[in-house]
């Protein structure tokens, strides 16, 4: 039985191009739909979406600060929205952005450019899909609102209820692994969520809850295997990169952590926050070059991060790139030029270079905007002492 249609719902359209939103606003009332809210980009549709009842979601891919997975995934994980339907708009079907969006739970996507009838095809497949569950969906259905209300047990039996209708399912395997672990049921868990992979290879948030597990338990090699697993499936999610960089470089393997953390990086488009948190994991595997690289990349993009300068003084004062350093913390100034700790971190640079006059001078500028600056005080006394 097809969905009946409900010609008062409320469709929230995001795209960056106001023409893009514009077009399917047109085909919608082509149709006789007539309510809609409409985004630039994923972080004003988040807003949108919490002040506005949304009944359907039609998102692009491609846009700026967050992207239509990042709205996607922010919806996914919030269960007032969580079932909310949503199609996914993509310039290029491109397999692992295919592959991400089906792993955060998009209802289908649509591929650019499209006509009235297609996109309506794509709704309407969508709200039948949703009108007309099978019985493995209510299954979960049922046991997702009973976990998310803590109910256990219940939601246990929703979910064993799910893998006797469909015991090849990974998504039953995964929900019901998801409830033992809940439930502290560990072992089990783990087994499950296993079993969903042996079932799907390419089923991409067992892997990560595999993966998830072993790290919890400090087996860094075993979580390895799993996440480089879901990487090489899904590529473009950025949290999944960072964790397998880190992994790696626990495991002694900084090539291989640099080319994840690089992805992370190329995925994360003009993202300095991004860059300074990979700078910040180099740094502390005093892997300086490295992280000099991030940290400048950051700054690059956002100059006004003065912390971030400081930080990237430190990776070339580690190398003994004392200049490289003081020109550092001499842009830094540029931006800040009363923040006594940048005059304070050039001292110290001029000290290890052993030029203790230049040293002291920028001890006193920095003394002069915070005269009670203990450390500054210190450090000039011992230049002092050396006369």
């Amino acid at each position: 039985m097809a969905a009946p249609i409900d010609k008062s719902m409320s469709f929230l359209i995001v795209d960056d191009q106001f023409n893009v939103r514009r077009m399917i606003v047109n085909f919608l009332r082509a149709f006789d739909y007539q309510n809609f809210v409409d985004a630039s980009d994923g972080e004003r549709a988040w807003h949108k979406l919490q002040n506005n009842n949304i009944d359907f979601i039609i998102c692009d891919f491609n846009m700026p600060n967050w992207s239509g997975l990042d709205f996607l995934k922010r919806v996914r994980n919030h269960p007032d929205y969580r079932n909310i339907p949503f199609l996914m708009v993509t310039a290029e079907v491109m397999e692992d952005l295919v592959a991400q969006s089906i792993e955060e739970g998009v209802d289908d996507y649509l591929t650019k450019p499209f006509q009235a009838d297609t996109l309506m095809g794509k709704v309407r497949n969508i709200l039948d899909r949703r009108h007309n569950p099978k019985p493995i969906d209510l299954a979960l259905q049922e046991g997702r609102k009973n976990l998310d209300s803590g109910n256990y047990d219940s939601a246990l039996d929703y979910f064993k209820q799910a893998v006797d209708i469909a015991p090849d399912s990974p998504r039953a395997q995964l929900a019901l692994a998801e409830a033992l672990e809940k439930a502290g049921r560990d072992d089990d868990a783990l087994m499950h969520y296993k079993q969903a992979v042996s079932i799907s290879k390419r089923f991409v948030k067992a892997h990560d809850k595999i993966a998830e597990f072993y790290l919890k338990r400090g087996d860094h090699a075993s979580a390895s295997i799993h996440m480089e697993a879901a990487a090489k499936i899904s590529p473009r999610n950025i949290e999944r990169q960072m964790a397998l960089g880190k992994s790696l470089l626990g495991l002694g393997k900084p090539e291989q952590a640099k080319a994840a953390l690089d992805k992370a990086l190329a995925f994360s488009g003009n993202n300095p926050k991004l860059s300074t948190e990979v700078g910040e994991i180099f740094l502390a595997a005093n892997l300086n070059q490295e992280a000099a690289d991030a940290f400048l990349s950051a700054v690059d993009k956002d100059p006004s991060m003065v912390h971030v300068y400081n930080r990237l003084g430190i990776a070339y004062r580690r190398q003994k790139k004392h200049p490289d350093a003081i020109k550092q913390y001499e842009r830094a100034i540029l931006v800040s030029p009363k923040d006594e700790n940048l005059y304070y971190n050039i001292a110290v640079a001029f000290a290890e270079m052993g030029k203790y006059k230049s040293s002291a001078s920028y001890l006193e500028k920095a003394l002069h905007i915070k005269p009670g600056f203990s450390e500054a005080k210190s450090l000039l006394a011992k230049l002092n002492s050396r006369k």
